[in-house]
């Protein structure tokens, strides 16, 4: 059997390869069969052996086959069918990696065979030499054809189609290309897979900028000649993450960012939640330029109870500061204002910017008419009753069952009398408020513990000994320059199975409103996927 490719650390020159070429009678893998079979092997550039045969393909040959290679059924006549010969190769080959010339072709072919006669099929990835001269020589090469890269690197031995001439022809030409990549870094065998895999044009003049950086979870950061720092990025192994940038990428940004990188650091970190925190600081404190998210994080923002106001209103803040009641961080203004509208649908709150103070006067607007708004402004409420109203607010906040049903009702009021704008408006501000209500909670589990530990599905415990970022301070909602870092460790837990070992204060959901919050959480998120205005109502009629 030939080797499988797990070991990619493994040195070039202790790698076994087997280079192989197929006459055939036809370009199908189905439909053709093998007419003749040549492959030689190497280690460390020595020769180790030679196998070759003819098929009888069992079909005749086509003739224009015949004038390609010479091979006709007279010659074929007498030769084993491939039956007897795939033994004899498999054993031939065992420990050995695949390459071929279009190694696509040769290996589809031989594992159509094997699999027909009953063998467990080569494993992938071969290697094509094609490919890998198109990424090392290429353009110094009008293309890369066999015939034209023999002549390149003037190799002795000229391919002709004929199975054993055309496989030594490519493993010399082999040689010559993992010694122009010896030279670029390409000196193991995951080096070579990266190589013949790369898309676009490689940038192998740079590859030795990874040299450096070990083989472990961390952060790396591409830095400019000016020391200016153009990407941030995480990785379960720095040196193969970085190296794999220089292999090539068809992606124009990542062309642009190699180009002006001068060098790369790395920063280890001891788990990939480490690197992941870490990774989201350093995005928002440099900003890199070739980071999509790089000032994402000036998008936050958050809902704010103003009680520092005689009569307290709802407002969009971009940072949780002063004397009130907070609800965030929200991914953007926008989002913020939806739940600020999902609440004032429940809560009469005065919504005017005017400054008030406790005798402010001033006509009534048409939501007060409408019964939307107590309207302090006109004096039909006081300062005490209207500070019931808050109070009530902030008390639904922390135990949202009868906000949540409430507005839910709205909703399916608004479904039934077929006011279906009206209704998904409604879902998309209920959703809002209800999924920021249920971040919240946890958020506030997991900055507010004096200690978390889980264990993962490997078993590695996860261990948290002053919440999950110490240097966050414990209250919620935190400021939005963490907000990333946070939503960094959420979506980590999130993504993995866990186990608790160990909270304190043990993390439980509160009673008043844990249950609704998740169940109207469940049916609006199944009610997005029908993405229909009235999907929400129509897939719970009576809030089940």
């Amino acid at each position: 059997m030939i080797q499988p490719t797990l070991e990619e650390g493994i040195p070039l020159h202790e790698v076994t390869f087997l280079v192989i070429d197929l006459e055939t009678t036809g370009g199908s893998p189905t439909d053709s069969r093998i007419t003749e079979i040549g492959a030689v092997t190497y280690r460390g550039g020595e020769r180790l052996g030679t196998f070759h045969t003819l098929v009888n393909p069992g079909v005749p040959i086509p003739p224009f086959i015949t004038r390609l290679t010479g091979i006709d059924d007279l010659e074929v006549a007498d030769a084993p069918p491939l039956a007897a010969v795939l033994p004899s190769l498999l054993e031939f080959a065992r420990g050995a990696v695949f390459v071929a010339h279009n190694a696509r072709f040769d290996f589809s072919f031989l594992n159509v065979a094997l699999e027909r006669h009953g063998y467990d099929p080569l494993p992938p990835p071969p290697v094509c030499t094609a490919r890998l001269a198109r990424r090392i020589v290429w353009p110094d090469v009008p293309n890369v054809r066999l015939t034209t890269l023999v002549d390149h690197f003037r190799t002795p031995t000229r391919p002709r189609h004929r199975a054993l001439a055309d496989a030594e022809a490519c493993a010399e030409v082999l040689h010559a290309l993992l010694e122009i990549g010896g030279r670029l870094g390409i000196r193991t065998l995951g080096d070579l897979h990266l190589a013949v895999a790369a898309r676009g044009r490689p940038n192998f003049g740079k590859i030795r900028l990874a040299d450096d950086l070990p083989h472990a979870p961390g952060v790396y950061l591409f830095k400019d000649r000016e020391g200016r720092v153009l990407y941030v990025g995480k990785s379960k192994d720095l040196r193969s993450r970085v190296r794999s940038y220089f292999y090539g990428d068809a992606r124009r940004m990542v062309g642009e960012l190699l180009e002006r990188t001068v060098a790369v650091e790395g920063i280890p970190c001891g788990s990939e939640l480490e690197a992941l925190v870490l990774e989201a600081r350093l995005i928002r404190e440099h900003e890199p330029r070739f980071n999509r998210r790089g000032r994402t994080w000036r998008r936050y923002a958050y809902l704010k109870l103003d009680l520092a106001e005689t009569y307290p209103r709802l407002k969009v803040v971009r940072s949780p500061s002063g004397r009130g009641a907070f609800l965030g961080p929200f991914g953007s203004p926008r989002v913020a204002r939806l739940a600020k509208e999902a609440l004032e649908d429940a809560f009469p709150l005065r919504r005017c910017t005017r400054p008030m103070g406790a005798a402010t006067r001033f006509p009534p607007c048409v939501l007060a008419e409408m019964g939307r708004c107590l309207a302090p402004c006109d004096g039909r409420v006081g300062p005490e009753r209207y500070g019931e109203l808050v109070r009530s607010l902030i008390s639904s906040l922390t135990s949202p069952g009868g906000l949540l049903g409430a507005l839910e009702a709205r909703m399916r009021a608004l479904a039934a009398e077929e006011r279906f704008e009206e209704a998904a408006d409604a879902r998309d501000r209920l959703r809002a408020l209800a999924e920021a209500l249920e971040r919240g909670r946890r958020d506030a589990w997991l900055l507010g513990a004096r200690e978390l530990a889980f264990r993962d599905a490997t078993g590695r415990e996860i261990r948290f000994p002053r919440g999950i970022l110490e240097e966050v301070d414990a209250r919620v909602p935190y400021p939005r320059e963490r907000a990333d870092e946070v939503a960094a460790v959420r979506s980590f837990l999130a993504r993995r199975p866990l186990t608790l070992l160990a909270a304190d204060p043990p993390l439980a959901e509160p009673v008043a409103g844990g249950a609704d919050l998740h169940r109207a959480l469940a049916r609006l998120r199944a009610a997005a996927a029908d993405q229909g205005p009235a999907a929400a109502t129509r897939r719970a009629p009576n809030g089940r």
